[in-house]
């Protein structure tokens, strides 16, 4: 009897005994993160990607632990005696699922061992809203960075509802986890488009999608019914990764205008600073120090991202942070036809244009 195509993939125990195939130690596994609202379509999402004859060996890992319990204690917590997988089983397309119950990090180190099987690893994210910790885990954890990557955190919004969702916090001195869900993704998938009037479905999507950019401009937005996308989009992103910085130029050159004079409320929100003289590397670094460690002039950063035009190098550096985790590095030669700037996306809460602006330009050279 033939299959029908709805039919759930079928499952069977992986054979633990199995020998190691050979691998590249030289290539990391990607991991994306997949978090979203109560309802918007995450598990639809992985159902998607496990349902999907995509020909890639995918392994998705179901996170049960809440914001309580928290990431780093999850990565300290009982070592061996520990109970880490609760069980892993192999799915008729070749993907992979498990639940983890407490430690992430060692339930990735699992999979690392047999990542000759794999292609990409997927985290849905159940019970934490805010994915800045497990971002900040996945992407420059010593034991990790050599074995897996963070590709990209996609985020899966409902169409219908986000507005709602997104006005909740007004008369309210908090702002919904939406905000923040947004804030931090690189992919935002505009779920249930279906389900807005077609009336006034364009109008709508339209203005969606300028709320979703006010909070974060860099995130790629997708539109999708049932979370069905062309997996080229959401998987190897390579979002945080330096030696892709084509494309973290190409997401500046678009945003380089953006500023927050017209913005005038102190919601989560993205601006842009844009300077043309030779940076200080070290007095950079003191300033960004300041502005993510020590929440100077009272901003609250999510993420940033930019590249850098620094005093006696040829090197277009680009900038990169997570909350407290910032990375700066040479990625290639400016290029003879290009106009060397200094370029900052900022992605946070209470930000302050002028006081952004200015502290950066005290970290010029006033030589050049």
């Amino acid at each position: 009897m033939e299959e029908e195509d709805e039919d759930p993939p079928l499952a069977v125990e992986i054979n633990k005994s199995t020998p190691p195939q050979s691998q590249n130690d030289d290539v990391s596994v990607g991991v994306t993160v997949i978090t979203g609202y109560l309802g918007a379509g995450k598990s639809t999402l992985v159902n998607f990607i496990l349902n999907s004859q995509h020909g890639k060996r995918i392994a998705v890992i179901l996170n049960e632990f809440g914001e309580e319990i928290g990431v780093e204690r999850a990565m300290i917590n009982e070592g061996d005696n520990g109970a880490l997988v609760e069980e892993w089983v192999e799915l008729a397309n070749g993907c992979i699922c498990c639940t983890v119950k407490h430690s992430l990090v060692q339930a990735l180190e699992q999979l690392v061992q047999m990542k000759e099987r794999l292609d990409h690893i997927l985290l849905e994210t159940t019970g934490l809203a805010n994915p800045a910790p497990l971002a900040s885990v996945l992407w420059l954890d010593d034991q990790l960075e050599s074995s897996v990557r963070l590709d990209s955190i996609i985020t899966v919004v409902d169409a219908k509802n986000l507005r709602f969702q997104l006005n909740s916090h007004h008369g309210s001195s908090s702002f919904p986890e939406a905000f923040l869900q947004i804030a931090f993704a690189d992919v935002v998938i505009l779920n249930k488009v279906d389900l807005v009037s077609p009336e006034e479905s364009g109008g709508v999507l339209e203005e969606l999608e300028k709320e979703i950019h006010n909070i974060n401009s860099l995130a790629n937005i997708i539109h999708s019914v049932r979370c069905q996308v062309d997996l080229s989009k959401i998987l190897d992103c390579w979002a945080y990764d330096a030696t892709h910085a084509t494309h973290l130029e190409a997401l500046l050159e678009e945003n380089q205008s953006l500023s927050s004079k017209d913005l005038h409320d102190s919601n989560v929100r993205t601006l842009c600073i844009s300077e043309p003289l030779p940076v200080d590397l070290d007095k950079v670094r003191l300033w960004l120090e300041e502005i993510l460690w020590d929440k100077k002039y009272s901003m609250n950063v999510y993420r940033c991202k930019g590249v850098l035009r620094v005093l006696d190098s040829d090197q277009l550096h680009t900038l990169q942070a997570v909350r407290e985790i910032y990375e700066i590095v040479p990625t290639r030669k400016w290029k003879n036809e290009e106009n060397q700037m200094n370029k900052i996306v900022f992605i946070g809460h209470n930000l302050n244009e002028d006081a952004l602006t200015n502290s950066f330009r005290a970290c010029m050279s006033i030589s050049s």
